[in-house]
């Protein structure tokens, strides 16, 4: 089957499937479906990652690559869960980016669907750190998505750990969307080597952007603005101190499960807890949620965006 044809592959299984839950394979993976009257959510156990979350009536909120590299790969796209530390390890750059989280096995340790929505509680199958605890809570009521990352240290040593909800959000086109809500953050940018900055009132994506925000946890909502598809997305976070806004513009020709052909058709803001804004340090005994949810907004009107 060809890359251009493993999307349409899974939106066909998804459309045969009657309401219920649902277990079906994608490319190796193996994935829970869930669809009823409130819409439809996809979750990867290759990762606890969701895939896909589309409200009843509405487009896709999440954003999932069309040449996906295979299991046991890192799947792009969706909410990938980025743990115990996020980008780069801090010293050991050889080490897969974004840990290991992404990549191990899953499962589903309880779960509850009705017609208003359902939850999800979620851990590895095997212990990825000795002593410690990781749970991912998924949850959709009221047409909105949330997830929660909890990290509890029940070893004998501190913890040093980053993390983030790595988001992708489906778009019309990023060159026609823009991000409201982080004005005067501190930032920095990776793409011009941690240039030190502040955020603009509305950050438009005509380049390659890479910006670590320093937002406060639980501070007001970021607001993404799709005025191709006509709509707005709420996205917020608690449990961390940074925001990461990316798309890598002209940079995705070298990433092969995005190419310049799809590029244009996510942004990424991401929860998340940084070494650069957030304290890495978990006490022994201490418990940590990094938690973040997207819901749809009706399209402002240009008054309302100034």
């Amino acid at each position: 089957m060809s890359d251009s044809t493993l999307k349409a592959d899974l939106e066909q299984q998804i459309s045969r499937f009657a309401d219920g839950q649902h277990a079906l394979q994608w490319c190796g993976y193996d994935l829970l479906l869930c669809k009823q009257s409130w819409g439809e959510l996809v979750i990867s156990l290759l990762g606890g990652q969701v895939l896909l979350f589309r409200p009843a009536g509405e487009k896709p909120l999440l954003w999932l690559t069309a040449k996906p590299v295979g299991a046991p790969g890192a799947i792009r796209g969706g909410v990938p869960v980025c743990w115990p530390w996020f980008a780069e390890h801090p010293e050991k750059p050889e080490l897969t980016k974004h840990g290991v989280a992404r990549t191990a096995r899953w499962q589903i340790d309880s779960q509850a669907v009705d017609a208003a929505g359902g939850r999800w509680l979620m851990s590895p199958e095997q212990s990825l750190l000795d002593g410690i605890q990781l749970q991912l809570e998924i949850t959709v009521a009221d047409a909105e998505l949330s997830l929660a990352l909890t990290t509890t240290n029940g070893s004998d040593q501190p913890l040093a750990v980053t993390q983030a909800l790595h988001s992708y959000f489906a778009v019309s086109d990023s060159r026609e969307t823009e991000i409201l809500g982080l004005a005067g953050c501190r930032c920095l940018d990776k793409v011009q080597g941690m240039q030190p900055g502040v955020m603009p009132s509305s950050l438009r994506f005509t380049a390659e952007t890479d910006l670590v925000v320093e937002q406060a946890d639980n501070s007001e909502a970021v607001v993404l603005i799709d005025h191709g598809w006509k709509r707005g997305l709420r996205i917020t976070k608690r449990g961390g101190g940074s925001t990461v806004v990316w798309n890598p513009g002209a940079a995705a020709a070298n990433i092969g499960d995005i190419g310049m052909d799809q590029v244009s058709r996510f942004v990424c803001v991401e929860a998340a807890r940084t070494r650069f804004f957030d304290d890495q340090t978990l006490a022994v005994g201490a418990t940590q949620t990094l938690a973040t949810s997207v819901s749809v907004l009706p399209y402002p009107q240009r008054d309302q965006l100034e």
